[in-house]
């Protein structure tokens, strides 16, 4: 099908469209920012539930206007806070959850049906998808209400992050059970916020990185596609999350290039007829690896550069870093200026006044022009080999951006000398972060019989069912997220296939 066929209109010309009009580099809404902000989020989560819920009011009270939630590295590695394995991780970098109740106390007194809520977690998104649906039952909302996104982006896991738990086919299947069932049942949830960020954040170019979140988004649509679902059923609840560097410029081109080549690629090999399913809609989150230690307050004139380029490049949902990110999760002081970063931006400035203040620079559209050929160049490479399930299984993709990475030749940092000893900015961290939690001590919990919940998301899993009904069906028996692991992993060893 060709593009004109697909819009019902003339291919677009040479040179930018214009704002909400195919092929979206200039934007997918029409009026940009004028009447639609993008949507202001802060992540966060730290030590328990009571700690993350008091930070999220903190945020709200002062103007946030999305939450984004994240986990402990023992939540996303599908471990309870009592497992010997969880010592020394509980709470540290993001909040420890094991059952229901603690997803609950996380947004006591929020309401889910009107707050938009990012899920940073990958890994046990299943479980955790699972229990945020019975929290909303259990505080009389309708499931069908929930706004948000869930990041379940098992590709980028196995290539580039490293957080998993099975292997990568296992891994790939679950990812398209959570889709699949926010398809059929959450009409508000995006059910993937498909990466190429964190490729970058390993070692990719820019190019690459445009081309890892479109492959990445290719490889599922394909997998949804096989389950029996039309292009038009998913790709509108597609999401996307890259990240935005200190090169503003290029920075903001790289989103244009990035939608412009989705849009193409959606109408031309995929059939694409609903104008949602073409236009990328993009979460940045300003890269970590542009933070220093070191006189950590620069780093807030690192990030409001990184967050300039992303809203110049018009993205609909944006994190900036706090300035302590680089050492710690952040304290109140630090997640307040970064708060208070964006909201500058928008209400001081003159960036969101105008639809589209890019459009028309010569030096913009050369470098969208060359961000997008490298892109295409990456996607016909990755293609060759059968795919990115295909190129992340040979370990041809990682081996490329470990060679990237290895001949990387970034720049001097300004302030970061050559000594370690920098207690000046250590005392500073120290002032500002406070938690209330012990990091990284196992805390004890009750369990409760969950035998039969359990057993029958075993079962699901053996015989090549989605695993999310029962799933919740654990959660609401008060399954932690360790058991429903525990099942998921037995239900594959039923298929007598290994688990990473």
């Amino acid at each position: 099908m060709s593009i004109e066929d697909a819009i019902g209109a003339p291919a677009a010309a040479a040179g930018p469209s214009r704002p909400g009009e195919f092929p979206y580099d200039a934007g997918i809404h029409p009026t940009g920012y004028t009447t639609k902000p993008w949507t202001i989020r802060q992540l966060a989560g730290l030590g328990d539930a009571n700690d993350t819920n008091a930070r999220f009011r903190y945020l709200l009270d002062r103007g946030e206007t999305g939450l984004s939630l994240a986990f402990d590295l023992p939540t996303q590695m599908g471990l309870d806070p009592d497992d010997p394995r969880a010592e020394g991780e509980v709470g540290r970098a993001g909040v420890s959850i094991a059952t229901v109740d603690d997803l609950a106390a996380v947004f006591a007194g929020i309401p889910l049906d009107r707050v938009s809520v990012s899920f940073t977690i990958n890994a046990t998104a299943p479980m955790v998808l699972a229990m945020w649906i019975v929290a909303a039952e259990e505080s009389g909302v309708d499931p069908k209400a929930l706004r948000g996104t869930l990041q379940n982006e098992m590709l980028k896991e196995h290539l580039a992050r490293k957080a998993y738990i099975f292997d990568l086919d296992h891994s790939f299947r679950f990812s398209l059970d959570v889709i699949e069932h926010c398809v059929r049942h959450l009409p508000k949830v995006n059910p993937i916020s498909i990466s190429g960020g964190h490729a970058r954040e390993a070692g990719a170019d820019r190019g690459l990185e445009v081309a890892c979140g479109i492959a990445d988004a290719e490889q599922y649509l394909d997998g949804m596609l096989a389950r029996g679902f039309t292009v038009d059923e998913v790709a509108p609840q597609f999401s996307f999350i890259y990240g935005a560097h200190l090169e503003l410029l290029a920075e903001a081109a790289k989103f244009r290039a990035a939608r412009r080549l989705y849009a193409r690629r959606m109408a031309e090999h995929y059939g694409a007829r609903n104008p949602r399913s073409m236009r990328m809609r993009i979460q940045v989150n300003t890269f970590g690896s542009t933070l220093a230690v070191q006189e950590p307050l620069n780093n807030i004139a690192r990030t409001t550069v990184s967050a300039l380029a992303a809203v110049l490049g018009g993205v609909q949902s944006l994190h900036v870093c706090a300035f302590d990110e680089a050492a710690q999760t952040p304290g109140e002081l630090a997640a307040r200026v970064a708060l208070r970063v964006q909201q500058i931006m928008l209400t001081e400035t003159d960036v969101a006044r105008h639809v589209d203040p890019l459009g028309g620079s010569a030096v913009i559209e050369q470098l969208v022009d060359e961000i997008e050929q490298t892109a295409v160049d990456w996607l016909d490479r990755i293609a060759e080999r059968g795919g990115l399930l295909a190129s992340v299984r040979s370990g041809w993709l990682e081996s490329v951006i470990e060679e990237m990475a290895f001949h990387d030749e970034s720049g001097p940092r300004v302030g970061v000398r050559d000594s370690h000893e920098y207690a000046e900015e250590k005392q500073l961290l120290r002032d500002q972060h406070r938690t209330g939690v012990a990091a990284g001590r196992r805390r004890p919990f009750t369990r409760t019989d969950c035998t039969g919940p359990l057993e029958r998301v075993r079962a699901c899993v053996e015989q090549d069912e989605n695993v999310l009904p029962a799933l919740i069906e654990a959660a609401r028996a008060r399954a932690t997220v360790g058991q429903m692991r525990a099942a998921v992993a037995a239900g594959i060893g039923g298929r007598n296939t290994p688990t990473a």
